[in-house]
């Protein structure tokens, strides 16, 4: 048995060592994935941290303005976005491994602003919405024939989207029911001054850790199963609870 267990070790240790350092870009969007004195924290990223660790896979994560962390990974080999909405439009721009934990998506507004009221998603294309640059919505209204600058303002980071909102330039920013109160917090605003204007329907399959497309295709297959493993021992349920998300 201890032979067998000297193998074990010795097989994954060659196996880390086969393997290129996998650079990890992402934002901060808590609880999903964040930065906390120079060290990434959050749900989805610990599903990811242990499941390429389990894996043999060497990484290091490093904060990146999204749109410039977009490029990167789609131009660069041995790189990945956590985390990215799987969808239809960027199916084959990357590899995927999840789903991840994800939530119902929004458009909020300021409680205090009740002259917007919204039905439908065209009522929103006549307000002023900001959004992150090269996120999933800048995308999307980009294509539902938004302009830059008119009444759409793409921003460098998740906080600046919710300063714009606070400062009056915008009526509203994209956001979910699991992240809007962290992430106002994180830009000095109570969340309790927010309200939804508008849910959004869901045009992705869920939070992804995205690699580029040159990623092992046996890798992402073992990364996909061990996310899964992960889940079905209750990971997830344990990670949310710790975030009194249940």
């Amino acid at each position: 048995m201890k032979c067998i267990c000297s193998l074990f070790l010795a097989l994954l240790c060659a196996q880390a060592q086969a393997l290129p350092e996998l650079v990890i870009y992402t934002q901060n969007l808590e609880p999903y994935h964040y930065m906390e004195e120079g060290e990434p924290r959050g749900i989805n990223y610990e599903l990811v941290r242990q499941a390429l660790e389990q894996e043999g896979v060497n990484y290091r994560v490093e904060r990146v303005n999204w749109a410039r962390a977009v490029k990167l990974v789609q131009d660069t080999p041995n790189t990945a976005l956590l985390t990215l909405p799987r969808n239809i439009h960027r199916e084959t721009q990357f590899k995927w491994v999840g789903p991840l934990l994800s939530s119902q998506p929004y458009f909020y507004r300021l409680k205090q602003n009740d002259e917007v009221q919204l039905s439908t998603l065209n009522d929103a294309l006549s307000l002023r919405i900001a959004v992150v640059r090269n996120g999933e919505w800048h995308q999307r209204l980009l294509a539902l024939g938004m302009n830059e600058g008119e009444l759409l303002f793409p921003v460098t980071h998740i906080s600046d989207t919710y300063n714009m909102l606070f400062l009056g330039r915008v009526e509203l920013i994209p956001g979910s029911d699991i992240t809007m109160p962290f992430m106002a917090r994180e830009a000095g605003y109570g969340a309790e001054l927010l309200t939804p204007a508008l849910a959004l329907p869901k045009r992705s399959i869920g939070n992804h850790l995205a690699l580029n497309t040159h990623a092992d295709a046996q890798l992402v297959q073992r990364l996909n199963q061990r996310i899964e493993l992960l889940k079905a021992q209750g990971l997830l349920h344990k990670l949310k609870n710790q975030y009194q998300l249940d």
